[in-house]
């Protein structure tokens, strides 16, 4: 039983391919999608567009380098309103917590890092919750720290002795060398089920932007949860605000909610034949005492909390039938912290994979902290597909994985 300490522990990369089909065992399927304005989601966007903001950034004014940060620990706490048919106000404002760590100066010079962060904030919450006054309703709070980690020594040397204050590119975390921050374990599959794939279409449609315009009482906090038996049949429950300013009393309420279920069941017919689904929204009112999913924005932004990790996954979606890693990956530096390359990589090699050779496939990646970022610990590819074709797939994934970085920074936009 061998014992082996510090960099002599690090060991050689391994790439394992299992022929089997790795959706074989889905004889039944719990979904679930948080919307695009539930808290938890909200707490993601807001750490990945911080993450990009910054980074870009720092590559535009500090020589092209990303500076080290991590704004991870982002949680949105709801305030206080008061309700009713008809309208509302926020009494107490939502507070946005941006905690984490960064680097606030480049060789000396301070960056602009709460300017940034109060800034896609902002944007963010102007683009979802037009009807809230950012003066008045919203306070953001930048608790990012720049306190070294363990391990950092009066004697340390190189880019773990400047982290947040570097001088050269030298001492700028992830370029000194390129290896992973931390042990993380990241997997994803692909092609999605008719299920997976009917969930997450079904939240964006209810909450995009054209459905909104048609419907200025549907706001954008919609939660999904399906559920598939052995025999095929489809039940889903899903949770839809309305928000008060246009909804002027319980039968509007009412009328809306057969509004929105009709073309929900409707488009979830399209996917399954409407013999199959169940439909079940907004269980939780109760008409004689006037409890109902009525908000002022539209999300559950009056004293629920949402906080980065706690959504959906990388796909978009929460799929308890499936391995699913619980890596925060929102917020990461996304040059070289395991928890989001891997979480990228993972979910790109799988539908490629599955793209490619027509066959399921699920892609696990375990990295070891201090490893070459580009040769991780262990990567193992489950499909039936043929493992000579596989195996060429997923090790041109592994020589690509800069290219992840890059196209957070410039590809399209995307949520969680």
């Amino acid at each position: 039983m061998p014992l082996f300490l510090g960099p002599q522990g690090v060991r050689p990369s391994r790439l394992r391919i299992l022929r089997r089909d790795p959706a074989a065992h889905l004889t039944h399927e719990t979904v679930e999608r948080k919307g695009r304005g539930h808290p938890d989601t909200l707490a993601d966007t807001l750490a990945l567009r911080i993450s990009r903001a910054y980074a870009r950034y720092t590559r535009e004014h500090c020589e092209g380098l990303i500076l080290h940060h991590q704004i991870d620990k982002l949680m949105v706490l709801g305030g206080r309103t008061e309700l009713s048919w008809g309208g509302g106000r926020f009494v107490e404002p939502v507070t946005v917590i941006v905690a984490g760590r960064v680097s606030r100066t480049w060789k000396g010079r301070a960056l602009p890092v709460t300017e940034l962060v109060t800034e896609t904030v902002r944007d963010l919450f102007r683009e979802l919750f037009p009807m809230l006054d950012l003066e008045r309703d919203l306070v953001i709070e930048d608790r990012l720290t720049t306190h070294p980690g363990p391990g950092t020594l009066r004697e340390s040397q190189g880019a773990i002795a400047h982290m947040f204050e570097p001088v050269s590119k030298e001492t700028v975390r992830g370029y000194e060398k390129l290896v992973a921050n931390d042990t993380s374990y990241c997997v994803a599959h692909a092609p999605l089920t008719r299920l997976e794939a009917a969930v997450l279409e079904l939240e964006r449609t209810v909450t995009s932007d054209g459905l909104r315009q048609r419907f200025p009482w549907l706001g954008c906090d919609v939660k999904v949860m399906a559920w598939r038996s052995p025999e095929g049949e489809i039940d889903v429950t899903a949770c839809v605000p309305q928000i008060a300013a246009h909804v002027p009393n319980l039968s509007a309420y009412r009328a809306n909610l057969e509004t929105i279920g009709a073309l929900m069941l409707e488009q979830l017919g399209r996917s399954f034949g409407p013999e199959q689904v169940t439909l079940s929204l907004n269980t939780k009112d109760d008409y004689e005492r006037h409890n109902v999913y009525l908000t002022v924005s539209g999300a559950s932004l009056s004293g629920d909390i949402g906080a980065v990790g706690r959504g959906n996954r990388v796909h978009g979606l929460i799929t308890s039938s499936r391995p699913m890693s619980l890596e925060g990956y929102a917020g990461k530096n996304p040059r070289y912290y395991s928890g989001f390359v891997y979480s990228m990589l993972t979910e790109r090699a799988a539908h490629r994979i599955a793209a490619e050779t027509g066959h399921a496939c699920e892609v696990e990646v375990i990295s070891q902290n201090g490893a070459p970022l580009l040769e991780p610990w262990r990567v193992t590819v489950t499909t039936p597909a043929d493992p000579v074709r596989t195996e060429a797939l997923m090790r041109d994934e592994l020589a690509r994985i800069p290219e992840l970085t890059e196209h957070f920074l410039n590809g399209p936009d995307w949520r969680p």
